[in-house]
């Protein structure tokens, strides 16, 4: 039992402001946020766009998309307005739909949430209720701000968070000295431009001087979902733990994690743009796992290994794995990526693991049970994306348990082998370290030719890890 811890547009279609322009203050201040109107469907989304033009900049074809999830053939909001798919738009609108039915709260508004979800792993209307509660706090506790302006707020920050994604965004803000390849950093970088021009998003403009600085403040605070999953080690914590950061007063902390929450919800937008597929019941909880090792660190004596441990404690006690064995403290991190959350599937993981060579298991130890100084100085990214695509592939095996047992016999081998050659990298100064390693591009090949991860790849200067093409399949030498 789990225990609960508290391209664009046709003219006819719709006209967009441009970036660019200059956009009167008066006419800012008579905006309402989009998650308060009663305009519903393609309708609202248009309501989004005009508001939130930066949102174009993801529909677009040169967007970096995570490579998570199969996405829909039929009936996104992106094929709707522009007779294509757009992946990463899609996402950023259902965030701002997930926002809007949380912060309305009502029964109608949770249905919706969790109409999509299988039944017995529907987020609960205390879990619902919950959310909304926190939602509505904050739109009323954030100092000098409006709940009108902490609602824009909240808005701003999912429609600019993902704006790395975009090539457009990229050129525009590379001018100021914008660079960093991993979105998240780039949002950081981009976020202190905007303090001195505003002028280049005008959802950013748009913001009270309060808003914009808590958009600054929060921005790249803390990766939760990096800590969700143990995509890293203790440095997850890092700014957390810093003292001097005006972020870390409790109200800021508190918007940055209900923004996260939102963010989440909505990631699956390109697969359903009505409810959320991912925001579950488990999902909620693992959530909450996270703000308690957060909240380790309000202790002063209390480091960044605490607040891991104590999280790392929590999943592997729903795994039915032991937190001081070094293989279940790496199935503990494999079942976090992975969603897990029973001890049948911590089974699974220990069975899977079981077949492993033991210099494979060996490699995986050394390389994924971090302890004090030995971890990366930035957390790899969309490690968890590819062992999700692995445990989805259909090609892996007809039930869940196979394919669980494929992405860790397929997976956990491939990425322990890119993690030491990195550190070699590292280590003889062939590798930034500033820029994380960083996943995605395997992930999409684990959904279309998995047993590739057994063979060559490379990883370029921006960390991107390359799998080499295999001409295998599925049961040629399939382990």
């Amino acid at each position: 039992m789990i225990p609960v811890i508290s391209a664009v547009l046709k003219a006819s279609v719709l006209v967009v402001p441009p970036l660019l322009a200059e956009t009167p203050s008066a006419a800012v201040e008579q905006l309402q946020p989009v998650t308060s109107s009663a305009v519903k469907g393609r309708d609202w989304v248009r309501l989004c766009i005009n508001q939130y033009p930066e949102i174009l900049w993801l529909a677009d074809e040169n967007v970096r998309k995570t490579e998570e999830g199969r996405a829909s053939l039929q009936g996104t909001y992106s094929e709707q307005l522009f007779e294509k798919q757009f992946i990463e738009f899609d996402r950023t609108i259902m965030t701002l739909h997930c926002l809007r039915l949380i912060l309305d709260g009502t029964e109608e508004a949770y249905q919706a949430f969790i109409q999509a979800q299988l039944k017995d792993a529907k987020l609960s209307k205390t879990s619902f209720n919950e959310l909304h509660a926190q939602g509505a706090s904050l739109l009323q506790s954030v100092p000098s701000m409006s709940e009108s302006e902490v609602r824009q707020a909240m808005e701003a920050a999912l429609v600019l968070g993902d704006i790395g994604k975009s090539e457009k965004a990229r050129e525009i803000f590379k001018l100021y000295g914008a660079k960093a390849p991993d979105h998240d950093d780039f949002h950081e970088e981009a976020m202190r431009i905007l303090q001195e021009h505003p002028k280049l998003c005008p959802t950013f403009e748009r913001l009270s001087v309060a808003g914009k600085q808590l958009l600054s403040q929060t921005a790249n605070l803390a990766h939760y979902g990096h800590i969700t999953h143990i995509e890293g080690g203790p440095s997850m914590f890092s700014k957390l733990k810093q003292s001097d950061l005006p972020s870390r007063s409790p109200v800021s902390l508190a918007f940055d994690f209900f923004v996260h929450t939102c963010d989440v919800a909505g990631a699956l937008g390109h697969v359903n743009n009505q409810s959320s597929v991912v925001y579950t019941e488990l999902t909620h909880l693992a959530m909450q796992g996270v703000l308690a090792s957060c909240q380790v660190l309000a202790e002063p004596d209390k480091t960044e290994i605490d607040a891991y441990n104590a999280y790392l404690a929590i999943r592997a006690d729903w795994l039915g794995l032991t937190a001081d064995d070094r293989i279940d403290r790496v199935l503990t991190r494999i079942g976090a990526m992975l969603r897990l959350f029973t001890p049948q599937e911590g089974a699974v993981l220990r069975e899977a693991v079981s077949k492993l060579s033991p210099e494979a298991q060996a490699q995986m130890i050394e390389q994924l049970d971090v302890r004090e100084g030995e971890e990366l100085a930035r957390t790899p990214t969309y490690m968890p994306a590819v062992l999700v695509n692995l445990a989805s592939n259909p090609s892996l095996g007809s039930s869940k348990d196979d394919r669980i047992s494929q992405a860790i016999i397929l997976g956990l081998p491939f990425i322990a082998r890119v993690l030491e050659e990195h550190k070699q990298y590292l280590a003889s100064s062939k590798a930034d370290p500033a820029i994380p390693l960083n996943f995605n591009k395997a992930a999409g090949v684990a959904k279309t030719n998995p047993l590739a991860l057994k063979g060559e790849y490379t990883i370029d200067a921006e960390g991107n890890v390359c799998v080499i093409p295999s001409e295998a399949k599925i049961g040629q030498n399939n382990p």
